[in-house]
């Protein structure tokens, strides 16, 4: 059965809502755009259909006034229209980030990178050189250290995770926090733990765990809810909040990206969207979601009605963030059995199942959506049982399981059954199925993981995204693991679990229509269909067509958002 059976009817005002949206706001050009043009307008009804290509579009007030043929088009347009050839490049519908972190990806942008250190020395010496530079008792922060990528393991290590002496000895005097790159741990020196109060004597917060050692002082490890104890340090203000935000605005455009699921906000960046927002700098269309784990933030939106983009505004705040479990990286992912590599434990939840139901039934009150991180099994498994419990026929909530990435086979079908999304991140197997066959196990990563196709041949609907900035924002790589499930250096030669790979209009789909779709948006963007938003990615290379070991070269050449040339190659300065 396919998709578009499996969803049900959408009843919710807010969705009738994005339906009926689509006005002039504001574009008075005209543009002619012509050249290869793949619309996806085909994704949700037939993915298994070829994908539909014509030679032009006609934009008019930000909104897709014709497509189809070039003579056509011509007779369209008016005397002051302008005019695109895309020449040899190729146009697709606006890339949509279906699952990211929109601040955290500005944040990460101004830090230290540490996603190249192929070594726990390599975080010091990146460390070493910060500190040389900033004045005294200033933080430093950093982002995106894997102990599993790393080429040796760090020594001492616990359970293969560095301890902060080194750190601490390069650092004595600047306070270091440095996030994990599942966004799911941290690692602090003394200068940190001496300012935040972690001593051995310090509990750590419910669904958290300081990790110590043998005479149990902390290491510097923070998991979980625990690495909320940085936020003393950490938080954002309005002001950085601000500034995060548009840079990682224009790195996303830099990259293709016209719309952007915002995976957990809290209050201080809610506040700084809205504002950019309603001052017109927000360019990039938002769907964020409010980070759940705040009970105050929580019972303060759940009195209200969601936020719905309408005329000229690109933010939408109608869902709920909650964080069911952990990560495979740091065994925090929770699982029906034990992990391989580690049986002593069956990983974290962090939040209780029975306040999740109580959230999804107020939630559907005032039509919210809400949106659980699930990794491991059990931690699916729960989820569904949430929904199960509450879910009303007559309504579309279009839950969503973020990740969806360790499932059993009962609850693959149980996906569709009640009409759940699965929000997959392709680049994940790219990244972490080398490493995480230690955690499960060949028999269980063969079995239950990265179930793609099976999610489709089931009928459930997908979306797709990076997880942006635990992998970097390049929806070009996410194509390339979707459709060869390979390394990103080509490994294996077949690819992991091969017949789990998605076909190129899967793919597509995934990162455009599909993803408007666990959006509420499908009726106003996600493909280049008549009376739709202008929202189009150019890229140099047909990724529909060429030959595999080519798509990794492929670049943005130009992102447009509501007709309007937000990014063009050659002008911008190109992404990192």
């Amino acid at each position: 059965m396919g998709i578009s059976q499996k969803c049900k009817a959408v009843k919710r005002l807010f969705i009738l809502g994005l339906a009926s949206s689509i006005t002039t706001v504001g574009h008075a050009q005209e543009w002619l755009i012509s050249g290869t043009i793949y619309t996806g307008a085909q994704a949700m009804d037939g993915i298994n259909a070829a994908p539909q290509v014509v030679e032009a579009v006609v934009i008019r007030d930000g909104v897709f006034h014709y497509t189809g043929d070039l003579e056509t088009a011509k007779d369209l347009v008016g005397g002051e229209h302008q005019r695109i050839e895309l020449g040899t490049n190729i146009a697709y519908p606006g890339f949509i980030e279906g699952h990211g972190h929109l601040a955290s990806l500005g944040r990460a942008l101004n830090h230290i990178d540490l996603t190249v250190a192929d070594s726990y020395q390599d975080v010091i010496e990146q460390v070493a050189r910060a500190v040389e530079k900033a004045p005294p008792g200033k933080l430093i922060e950093g982002r995106g250290w894997h102990q599993s990528k790393w080429s040796e393991l760090p020594t001492p290590n616990i359970n293969g995770f560095p301890t902060h002496h080194a750190l601490s000895q390069i650092s004595p005097h600047h306070p270091v926090v440095l996030g994990h790159a599942n966004g799911h741990s941290a690692l602090v020196n003394a200068a940190a733990m001496a300012l935040l109060s972690i001593t051995s004597a310090t509990t750590a917060p419910a669904g958290g765990v300081i990790v110590r050692d043998a005479d149990g002082e902390p290491t510097g490890i923070l998991h979980e809810n625990a690495v909320g104890l940085t936020s003393a340090l950490t938080a954002l203000t309005e002001a950085s909040a601000r500034e995060a935000i548009l840079t990682a605005q224009e790195h996303a455009f830099s990259w293709g990206i016209t719309g952007f699921h915002d995976a957990g906000a809290g209050a201080v960046e809610i506040a700084a969207q809205r504002a950019l927002d309603q001052e017109g700098l927000l360019k990039l269309r938002l769907y964020t979601m409010v980070n759940a784990q705040d009970t105050q933030l929580v019972s303060h939106w759940l009195a209200q009605a969601p936020i719905i983009a309408s005329g000229n505004s690109r933010f939408t705040l109608a869902s709920f963030k909650v964080v069911m479990d952990g990560a495979l990286g740091s065994r925090t992912a929770w699982l029906h059995a034990p992990y391989t590599d580690d049986p002593s434990t069956l990983g974290v939840q962090t939040y209780d199942a029975a306040r999740l139901t109580q959230l999804m039934s107020r939630a559907a009150t005032n039509g919210w959506q809400v949106n659980t991180h699930a990794i491991g099994d059990k931690a699916n498994t729960e989820v569904l049982d949430a929904i199960e419990a509450i879910s009303a026929p007559a309504q579309d909530h279009r839950y969503r399981i973020e990740h969806s990435q360790h499932v059993q086979a009962d609850d693959i079908q149980r996906f569709a059954d009640l009409g759940v999304t699965a929000s997959i991140q392709s680049i994940h197997l790219s990244s972490d199925r080398p490493w995480a066959i230690d955690r499960l196990g060949e028999a269980r990563i063969q079995r239950e993981a990265y179930r793609w196709r099976s999610f489709l041949d089931a009928g459930v609907a997908l979306a797709n995204g990076t997880d942006v900035p635990v992998e970097p924002i390049n929806p070009i790589a996410n194509f390339y693991a979707a459709v060869t499930r390979k390394t990103l250096a080509g490994q294996p030669r077949d690819g992991f679990e091969a017949t789990q790979r998605l076909t190129r209009a899967q793919a597509l789909a995934s990162m455009t229509l599909w993803n408007a779709h666990a959006g509420f948006s499908e009726q106003s963007t996600g493909s280049i269909t008549k009376g739709k938003r202008a929202d189009m990615t150019v890229l140099t290379q047909d990724i529909m067509a060429i030959p595999e070991p080519s798509l990794l070269a492929t670049q943005v050449f130009m992102t447009l958002v509501d007709g309007e040339i937000v990014y063009e190659r050659g002008t911008h300065q190109l992404p990192k």
